[in-house]
């Protein structure tokens, strides 16, 4: 069983909404505790805009509420009939994500109540926005999300599963299936990625110099998914064409282990220098590998394929021309990303590091 901190912020959310409540009455009070759990959000930015559109979806369920009970009672075909229509009510004015609460609110008045009827709803609304407005401060205050640590270390993780599988292939090592197996996990765990980016691209800042940075870090952030995702691809070109460039010529199967190493060192030093974990002393064009044996890749490429012979070839051309064009597109995105990196911390020298904390576990 894993305990993340958004399920300890719900249950700080409930507590403190009832407790809230209960100053108000006692009767009742649960209502408030439905609401926080509904409302409870994966960022900051959410709970700011859920507080907007709860207010909206439920201002329309309880006054839908209480023209229907006005007009014809609170039967159950009623309380149905008045679900149905404030759904499709909602639906049109684009408030789908309040539908839930809307409709606990709308439900919560129409149901048997004793006393004023006014008095009843108005007291079981109030209920109900305490429950967001508790979710919203919980959220902004309590345990806060750790965008650039959570997506960080996701990176590095599934980069250093990525680089294994990498160095075991090119190797012929590796087992086909197992590594396409692991392919679909890497497929969910960069999906999941992405979901965790976007809720970090849509928080906001509260000056205009810490927005400007803002968007400079989630610039570098994408570029540092996007980096992973190559990765990926080139693995997943590695596994299908597995074959074809180990039965390539003994040369350019060098050639192409060289450049897949010094893309792997690359692609580490970059994660290592987004934490100012090493120095900027290296220029985006300088080259880490510099070995006397290594020689430009397509030159190689070039090289066999010219120096066609009479023999049958047991590899098939065009798929080694989608691996090599998939390193270079690679190396491509490293390059950019080592170009954000240096332009980052070039003009943002009174922050020079990057807010990631210390983490062990992978989302």
């Amino acid at each position: 069983m894993k305990l993340g901190a958004r399920i300890f912020k719900t249950g700080v959310s409930i507590a403190l909404a009832l407790f809230l409540a209960q100053f108000i009455s006692i009767q009742g009070s649960v209502v408030a505790g439905i609401s926080a759990l509904f409302a409870m959000q994966p960022s900051v930015y959410q709970s700011y805009k859920t507080i907007i559109t709860q207010f909206q979806g439920n201002i329309i369920g309880a006054l839908l509420s209480v023209v229907m009970v006005q007009l014809f009672g609170n039967h159950i075909l009623i309380i149905a009939l008045s679900s149905i229509i404030l759904i499709a009510l909602l639906s049109q004015l684009n408030l789908q994500n309040v539908t839930g609460l809307a409709v606990v609110t709308q439900l919560i008045i129409m149901d048997h109540h004793e006393g004023e009827f006014f008095q009843t709803a108005l007291m079981r609304f109030t209920f109900v926005m305490i429950g967001v407005i508790s979710a919203s401060l919980v959220n902004l205050v309590f345990l806060p999300p750790k965008y650039e640590t959570k997506l960080y270390y996701n990176c590095l993780s599934i980069c250093g599963d990525i680089f294994k599988w990498i160095r075991l292939s090119i190797n012929g090592t590796s087992e086909y299936h197992i590594v396409k197996k692991d392919l679909e996990d890497f497929q969910s765990r960069i999906t999941a990625l992405d979901t965790q980016f976007n809720l970090y691209k849509d928080e906001r800042a509260y000056t205009k110099k810490q927005a400007f940075r803002n968007t400079r870090k989630k610039i570098l952030f994408k570029e540092l998914i996007s980096s992973t995702r190559k990765a990926y691809d080139l693995l997943k070109k590695l596994n299908r064409y597995e074959n074809d460039i180990l039965n390539l010529p003994e040369g350019l199967r060098i050639q192409i282990k060289f450049e897949l190493d010094e893309l792997m060192a690359y692609h580490e030093e970059l994660l290592m220098r987004i934490t100012n974990k090493v120095s900027l002393g290296r220029t985006a064009d300088t080259s880490l590998v510099n070995d006397q044996f290594k020689e430009d890749l397509l030159d190689v490429y070039l090289k066999e394929l010219n120096s066609y012979s009479s023999h049958k070839e047991n590899y098939y051309k065009q798929h080694v021309f989608q691996v090599i064009g998939a390193m270079f597109e690679y190396r491509e995105k490293l390059e950019h990303l080592d170009t954000l990196t240096h332009s980052f911390y070039h003009y943002h020298t009174e922050e020079k590091k990057i807010r990631v904390e210390d983490e062990n576990f992978d989302m």
